[in-house]
Formats: C-alpha cells, sequence, structure tokens
C-alpha cells in the first residue's frame, strides 16, 4: 500500500461532485489501517477553497471537512522554476501541478513510497521526460486502491465511488479527442487499473531483502552479543572484531546518563569526544585494507552507535549553551540514522534541530525540519503532536498562515483524541522552548497544556505547569512579547474548551501573572557587604538558568530563577562558563553581595537584583543527564 498519496485539486473536485456522506469515515479508518497520509501543497488549497460536497446535507466545505486528513507542504519558487527549467517551458504544467511534482520528488528522495492522484496525463508525460521516481494514477485508480484494502463495507462503497470517478474521467477524455490524440491517456488510465488488480495480491514485504542488507543485520545482532549463523559470520570474516570497538559509546552513554545529574558538563562532553575519536581510529584502521563493499556493511551497521553518541554529544553542547556545536553534532547524527534507516532516529534528530532552528529565528528551516518529522512520525504511527505544533508556530512566524492553520487543525485533531497524553506533550514541547531560549513560545504553549489539565482534571500537572508558567513569564523580555504578537490568536484553536473550564483557566492565569508581577519588582534589601548565600536563598533550594547574557568582554550574567524570590542575575566577570536555559545553578558555601539592578536590566530581564559571589568556583551547573538522550 503507498504510504504517501500527493492529490491535486481535480481529484477533490471529483469528490466534492460525486462522495456520499461517509465517505471521510471510511477514508480516515483505510488510511490509518495502512498507515497512509494525503498530501498537498498551498496552491491546491487555493484551487479547491469554494468546493462543495454536493451531495451532503448543507453542501459543506470540502477543505474543511478534509482539513484533518491532509498534511500541505510549502514548495519555494525556486525549486518549482528549476523543475519548470529541466521540463521547458511549453511543455511544462502549471505552477500547482509543479509544485505538487516537486513534492511527490522530494518524498519519494525521503525513501517513501508515493503516488501522484491526477488525471492530468501531462504531468505523468512529463515526469517520465525528467525522470522523476515516482508512480502517477487518475483519481479512479486511487479510490480503487484505497477500496482494495479496506473491509467488506469499505470496498464496496469506495468501490462504487471509483467506477462514477472513472466514468467522468472517460466522459471528460472522450470530450477532449477533437483536441489532443487521447489515445495514450486512456491507456494508460486503463493500465494503472489493471496494475492495481494484479498487484492486489503482492506479499506486503515486497521482494526478498539483498545479501548485503541480510549481512549488515548479521552484524549488528553480532556486535550486540546475540547467536548469529556460521554462514553469516564467514561472510562477514573480521568485521565483529574490527567494528567491536563501537559498542563502547554506548556503554559511556550508559554510564552517563545512570549518574542522575552531570555537574561538569564542559569534562562530560570532552570526554564523549575523546572516546569517539578513539572509537573511529580504531575502527578506521582495521576497514582501511578491506575491500570498499565489507566497508559499507561495517559503516551500515556502526552508524546506529555513531548516531546516538553524536546525538548526546549535541545535546551536552546544548546544555552548555553552545547552539552552533549542537546543530554540528545534531546534523552528524540525522546523517547516521539516515544510513541505518532509522525514521525514528531521524524524527528525533530533525526535532531538535527545528528547536535550534527556532532559536536562531531561521523560521522557513525550522518549519521544513518539523514538516519532514512529521512524516516520518507517519511512516512509524508516532504520536504526531509535537511536530504539528511545532511546525504551525514556525509556518506562522514565517508569514505562511494557511499553512500555520492547516497543521494546527490536524494537530487539533490528535489533541481532541487523548488529552491527557495531549498534556504531557505540550509540556514537554513547553521545557524544550524555554531550554533553547524561547520563552514567549513556551507560554503559548504551556497556557495550552493548562487548558487541557484543567479540562481533564489533571491537578497534578497543574502545580507544575503553573510554576513552568511562572518561571517563563519572568523569563520573557519586552521584545518577545511584540515579536509574538497573533500567535495567542492561532493557538486558540488548538484546543477549545467549555465555557466553565475557560473560567477556571483564567484564574489560575490571573493569579500566575499577579505572583509574576509581584515577583518583578526589585528586591526590598540588598547589601554591599559579603554575607552568607542563604541570607538571600533559602537553604536547600535551587536557581534555575533563564538565560545566559555575555557582553563584548566576555563577561557573564546569569539570568536565574527562584520560585519565591523571582529573576535574579549573578555576575560572573571573569566568564568562562558553560550553560544554558534549564541548568539548575547552585552556589557551594560561597558568600554574596546583592546590589540593586540598574532599569535596563530590570526592562530587558524583569531581574530584581545582582548578585556578586566571593568565590566564582563555588559555582555549578546541573543537568538532569536523562536529558542527553532526549532525542
Amino acid at each position: 500500500m503507498v504510504s504517501h498519496w500527493v492529490v491535486d485539486s481535480n481529484c477533490f473536485i471529483h469528490l466534492g461532485s460525486m462522495a456520499r456522506e461517509g465517505f471521510l469515515l471510511d477514508l480516515d479508518r483505510v488510511l490509518q489501517d495502512n498507515n497512509s497520509g494525503i498530501y498537498l501543497t498551498p496552491g491546491v488549497h487555493d484551487e479547491i477553497r469554494n468546493v462543495r460536497f454536493q451531495r451532503w446535507k448543507n453542501k459543506p466545505n470540502l477543505l474543511e471537512k478534509f482539513s484533518n486528513f491532509l498534511t500541505t507542504i510549502t514548495i519555494s519558487e525556486g525549486e518549482i522554476s528549476d523543475l519548470a527549467g529541466s521540463i521547458g517551458e511549453k511543455s511544462s504544467p502549471q505552477d500547482v501541478d509543479l509544485s505538487l511534482m516537486v513534492l511527490s520528488s522530494k518524498l519519494t528522495k525521503e525513501g517513501h513510497s508515493v503516488t501522484l492522484v491526477s488525471d492530468d496525463y501531462k504531468m505523468t508525460t512529463t515526469a517520465k521526460k525528467v525522470n522523476l521516481q515516482f508512480e502517477t494514477c487518475p483519481p479512479s485508480t486511487f479510490l480503487q486502491r484505497l477500496a482494495d484494502v479496506g473491509d467488506d463495507s469499505q470496498r464496496s462503497r469506495l468501490r462504487s465511488l471509483s467506477r462514477r470517478v472513472r466514468a467522468a474521467e472517460m466522459k471528460y477524455a472522450i470530450s477532449r479527442a477533437g483536441q489532443y490524440d487521447i489515445q495514450k491517456k486512456l491507456t494508460w488510465m486503463v493500465d494503472s487499473l489493471l496494475s492495481t488488480k494484479l498487484g492486489s495480491n503482492k506479499n506486503s514485504e515486497g521482494q526478498d531483502e539483498s545479501i548485503e542488507g541480510l549481512l549488515v543485520k548479521a552484524l549488528i545482532r553480532s556486535l550486540r552479543g546475540e547467536k548469529v549463523k556460521a554462514a553469516y559470520l564467514k561472510k562477514l570474516g573480521p568485521l565483529p572484531d574490527i567494528c567491536s570497538a563501537v559498542t563502547r559509546l554506548d556503554d559511556h552513554l550508559i554510564s552517563l546518563t545512570s549518574l542522575g545529574n552531570l555537574e561538569d558538563i564542559r569534562l562530560d562532553y570532552e570526554q564523549c569526544c575523546e572516546l569517539l575519536s578513539d572509537v573511529l581510529e580504531t575502527t578506521g584502521l582495521g576497514l582501511a585494507p578491506l575491500g570498499e563493499e565489507l566497508a559499507e556493511i561495517a559503516h551500515r551497521a556502526m552508524s546506529g552507535y555513531f548516531y546516538r553518541m553524536e546525538s548526546a554529544m549535541g545535546m551536552l553542547s546544548r546544555l552548555s549553551g553552545d547552539l552552533k556545536r549542537s546543530r554540528q553534532h545534531l546534523s552528524r547524527a540525522l546523517s547516521s540514522a539516515t544510513l541505518v534507516d532509522d525514521r525514528g532516529a531521524e524524527m528525533r534528530a530533525m526535532h531538535q534541530l527545528g528547536l535550534l532552528a527556532l532559536a536562531s529565528k531561521n523560521w522557513d528551516r525550522a518549519s521544513q525540519l518539523f514538516e519532514v518529522a512529521d512524516r516520518q512520525a507517519q511512516s512509524i504511527s508516532a504520536n504526531r503532536l509535537s511536530q504539528l505544533v511545532l511546525a504551525s508556530i514556525a509556518r506562522h512566524l514565517d508569514g505562511k498562515n494557511e499553512i500555520a492553520l492547516q497543521h494546527l487543525k490536524s494537530a487539533n485533531h490528535i489533541l481532541t483524541k487523548n488529552k491527557p497524553e495531549a498534556v504531557k506533550t505540550l509540556i514537554g514541547i513547553g521545557n524544550s522552548l524555554l531550554a533553547v531560549d524561547c520563552p514567549g513560545l513556551a507560554i503559548e504553549i504551556l497556557d495550552e497544556a493548562m487548558e487541557c489539565a484543567i479540562e481533564v482534571g489533571l491537578n497534578s500537572d497543574l502545580e507544575l505547569l503553573a510554576e513552568t508558567l511562572l518561571l517563563a513569564n519572568n523569563a520573557l523580555s519586552e521584545r518577545e512579547q511584540l515579536q509574538y504578537e497573533g500567535l495567542r490568536r492561532l493557538l486558540d484553536d488548538l484546543n477549545i474548551i467549555s465555557l466553565d473550564s475557560k473560567q477556571e483557566f483564567e484564574s489560575a492565569i490571573t493569579g500566575i501573572e499577579k505572583k509574576a508581577e509581584s515577583l518583578s519588582k526589585p528586591l526590598g534589601d540588598t547589601w554591599k557587604d559579603w554575607q552568607p548565600a542563604s541570607n538571600l536563598i533559602p537553604s536547600g533550594s535551587d536557581l534555575v538558568v533563564v538565560r545566559v547574557e555575555k557582553d563584548e568582554n566576555d563577561r557573564i550574567l546569569v539570568i536565574s530563577h527562584h520560585s519565591e524570590i523571582g529573576s535574579i542575575g549573578i555576575w560572573l566577570p571573569d566568564g568562562g562558563i558553560d550553560a544554558s536555559p534549564g541548568n539548575i545553578l547552585q552556589i557551594h558555601g560561597s558568600r554574596i553581595k546583592v546590589a540593586p539592578p540598574t532599569k535596563t536590566l530590570m526592562q530587558n530581564h524583569n531581574i530584581r537584583g545582582i548578585i556578586g559571589v566571593e568565590d566564582p568556583d563555588s559555582i555549578s551547573f546541573v543537568a538532569n543527564s536523562e536529558e542527553i538522550l532526549d532525542v
């Protein structure tokens, strides 16, 4: 069964004219049961904006009813122009059709099974002309293929609809007989239907796996210590011994994550670098004398280990505040994941890269990363909510409001089905955004999480949400408030709540805002002499890093948050620290001074006071070790 159907406007027009009520229920079930999805580009939205279901009661708008079933992906004008140039101006289809062809080609290159659904035969001929590797079929064949994988009742209804659409296709083609030679188009339409019939009994797993693929799996099992057939071991030769060094990477990560907390992130990162270099050298020395075929098998088998280590190093870099280096490691992690064809790993790496793109305000890149991550999530039946929500935000910030709304409607469909699970997902998104210093975005997501938690009575999560929202509000600058204006109106459609729940939510938010306001005033007590840190910060409590500010002389001001004190700045004029939002800041035994903040610092960072630490070496920045595998 095709996993990705790219559908043009003509197909939707046929459905609007002929599909009866209940069609979308059949479609939803067949797509879900077969892990399939329908994809289109924004231009199709424009072409079918006014199409209605003619046979339905009240004739509802087709696009609105279809919204939960569609994944809309933007194709750049440059990509469309490039394809048009390859085809030739005279024979090139319209821009919307070209965008669908580009999308089909991109999805195919990502490794998906793709069919472009259109009765425009020109799209088939031009795709063959430039060797685009995707299949095409008319809408009637699309419906027939859906029917073939449905249950008995679905099969009957979808086949009936397919026959009606086929009759309309044939009638239209014959009506154009005087304008062009329709024989090839009719042959293509019949062939697509015959291929469906002939291929319906194929084994779902397709052809036998290649020998190389079997040897890769055998080598992976060997590295895991599992039993491998002697025949495979003989073919692998020295590879199990040469590649065994790679298992040290997982052993190190297991020991690192078992620590609970990381108290020296820079040292942990350097140890990972040293180990990775050692493993690469050891395996490289062993593989260098071997032939290309054995080396390729080895690299594919080891890629999972390299993915996990690069991912961990990417997260360690992020935890130390180096987002540029984090991106480098996560990009290499994504490359390794593609070698092992692990869609889950690819999805997680792209998700983290998307967060970094948001942090650098590269909205278009973030959109692309989250959208591809969403397609990977669909292919492995993973929860799509986080990818869709973040893709919606990124598209909105990039000015693509229609696509943003489409993503949000799909997210709402998922959220409505399981709100308790959605609360956990939204809290995770909010914390991830705080960790890349995007508190304005985090607030909007956490607001939605609180709405859902109130609705379903998750009282245990409400206290955590209130505290996290307080931190996010204190971390929010005036500049960010203006930048994200309009986002609230978009996200209001993510979750629709009842009047009673809305009143409870507004009451909770009012309480948080009042507390945030009370904690935004300068500290009442400051002192110029050295005093114990406990005179300000209660013993046993921690400060959470909100932001790290560095000036042109590398002097550092760490903006931190305390649940009872609010935001305060820790002044480190000598610099030299590795920290990022979300780290826990601890002061061990040193005395401190407390000064009032400047007006500028109060406005920019909501801080109530500035702390000087007598012994800067007494400061440690602690991160949860589980975060380094949070990809």
